[in-house]
């Protein structure tokens, strides 16, 4: 049975949890290291308040390998179904996969295009 809830998720893998308030725009930033420190992405959470109904999470990951900048790869997916996040047109690379230098994840006002089934 696929997750379709927060709790179910957090039931699962059970991690922990970062409550954000836009009223003092707070940041928290997550520090990781892989491969011996080789790879290192800095990950920034904060909350957005855009107006009414328009605040959103925003989560920015920059990436360093080997100490220095770095470019990061990004896709999507939904109903199992896999969704490029850039084109062959971005600057560089990541694993032969189109990449840039920052990434940044939006989470807010939820719209579909066409109804799922």
């Amino acid at each position: 049975m696929a997750v379709q809830t927060f709790t179910e998720f957090m039931a699962r893998c059970g991690r922990p949890v970062v409550d954000l308030d836009t009223t003092d725009q707070q940041c928290h930033t997550l520090l990781v290291t892989f491969a011996g420190g080789a790879k290192q992405p800095i990950v920034q959470v904060f909350g957005v308040a855009a107006g009414q109904d328009g605040e959103h999470l925003c989560i920015d990951v920059q990436a360093f390998v080997d100490d220095q900048v770095a470019r990061s790869s990004v896709f999507g997916l939904d109903y199992g179904r896999r969704f490029e996040g850039f084109d062959a047109a971005a600057p560089g690379r990541s694993h032969g996969r189109p990449a840039v230098r920052g990434v940044s994840v939006l989470i807010g006002a939820q719209t579909d295009r066409e109804p799922q089934s």
